[in-house]
């Protein structure tokens, strides 16, 4: 370890307590996300101000704007992010720079400040916005996805501005909104101009380098039936039924089980740094209109993965989309009812992916620098979607995730982070600026 790897570790434990404190302030702002795209979270718009004030405080020039929803639409049409009917009065992105003497390569630190909502406060110990040091962990509503990450960003260059360490490259910084349904925050961000020569993610990847995430797509399998009186005995399919749509919802989930058992061997779906091959994940089922009726419609939503290989023209997942299409097309045509009622698939999102080669040479430092922070310099895929695509693509940054936490954590309740994870990331992160930007 050099000198100057020293001092900076060394002024990252001492300022340990100050990691969880930005941590937990952060925390309590409710910068919930809301299900309607047009409406502000709570406290979207008060986090980021929190955070542009800490910025301007050690020399970053800031930008805080609301991103114009439809200009965007309009101007990125049928690609990654761009959603219709997406607006954002009060939920303003912040970007800025903190110049560096010039001459060096830069680096991007980025993180979505929007947090899903806490759910039932009965499965949870604590308030999800009044954040609480527990045994070394800090639990609260994002603490792990991803308010954890975007304390470390801020703590790693706070303390290397304090120590005294001299850039040469310029750090931006890039808080976005909008992640957790969709990423039109990200795209607003690139599209304003913040990139840079190389960008972290502060995703939770239990501090470990993750260069590649999945692509994700949601669809919506709606399968019509026959309602009737559930109790009497049926006439046949062809007549007047009733057809159940919970039995034919059956045959479409073991047709998707046939497909993922298939993917789960198919060199095409699986990655060398992925955990799990490509999987299709039915997360919400809906059907029935009455207790004592057969159901006459269901509705399946399932989550697509798909990989950075499989994107199409428009860099999304349109090549999935028709293998999943022409999928459950054969499944209902194997059957006579649907074979005459086939199931119609309608496609909610289709979220980016990217991946950097490990050959990058930001790729390599970064592992040398997680190595000297005394974290293990392995490679890993992050299995969830996360907005590495936009930056990667559109602003040309190429970006890896790294960041505090177990991701199982994210969503949940309870959700909790270690400050001794917050340290390590902080640690790790201000080595990399150090040798990144010198």
């Amino acid at each position: 370890m050099s000198d100057l790897d020293r001092t900076i570790a060394e002024a990252v434990a001492a300022r340990a307590d100050r990691i969880a404190a930005t941590l937990m302030n952060i925390l309590d702002f409710p910068s919930i996300v809301m299900s309607d795209p047009t409406k502000a979270g709570p406290g979207e718009h008060d986090c980021q101000v929190y955070l542009k004030d800490r910025l301007e405080k050690i020399g970053f020039e800031t930008d805080l704007w609301d991103p114009d929803g439809p200009a965007l639409y309009e101007k990125y049409k049928g690609g990654p992010a761009a959603h219709k009917g997406r607006t954002f009065e009060g939920r303003p992105n912040l970007g800025g720079r903190l110049k560096g003497t010039g001459g060096g390569r830069s680096v991007f630190l980025t993180g979505h400040i929007d947090v899903v909502p806490p759910g039932p406060p009965e499965h949870w110990k604590t308030d999800p916005f009044k954040s609480e040091l527990i045994d070394g962990k800090i639990y609260g509503r994002g603490a792990v996805d991803m308010k954890g990450g975007v304390a470390c960003m801020l703590m790693a260059i706070e303390i290397l501005k304090e120590i005294g360490v001299e850039l040469s490259g310029d750090v931006v910084w890039g808080t976005v909104v909008d992640e957790e349904i969709g990423g039109m925050g990200a795209l607003a961000m690139a599209d304003r101009g913040w990139r840079a020569d190389v960008g972290i993610m502060t995703e939770p990847t239990a501090n470990t380098i993750a260069p590649i995430c999945h692509g994700i797509l949601w669809a919506r399998i709606i399968i019509d039936g026959i309602g009737g009186h559930a109790e009497l005995q049926p006439n046949p399919w062809y007549s007047t039924g009733p057809v159940d749509a919970i039995w034919l919802c059956r045959q479409i989930l073991d047709g998707i089980d046939i497909l993922n058992r298939r993917w789960q061997f198919d060199p095409k779906k699986n990655h060398p740094l992925m955990d799990l091959p490509n999987q299709i994940i039915p997360t919400m089922i809906k059907a029935g209109e009455h207790p004592a009726s057969m159901a006459g419609r269901a509705e399946i939503v399932v989550d697509i993965q798909y990989l950075p290989s499989e994107k199409d023209e428009f860099l999304l997942g349109g090549h999935v989309k028709r293998e999943f299409e022409e999928h459950i097309a054969a499944v209902c045509h194997a059957d006579p009812y649907l074979r005459q009622h086939p199931a119609r698939i309608e496609w909610i999102l289709d979220a980016d992916c990217a991946e950097v080669p490990a050959e990058h040479p930001f790729v390599t430092l970064m592992q040398d620098a997680v190595a000297s922070a005394g974290l293990s310099p392995k490679l890993t895929g992050t299995g969830a979607h996360t907005d590495m695509g936009i930056p990667t693509e559109l602003g040309k940054t190429p970006t890896l995730n790294f960041g505090p936490g177990d991701p199982t954590q994210a969503h949940q309740p309870n959700e909790h982070v270690s400050v001794a994870d917050l340290v390590d990331c902080t640690r790790a992160i201000a080595l990399t600026i150090a040798r990144w930007c010198a």
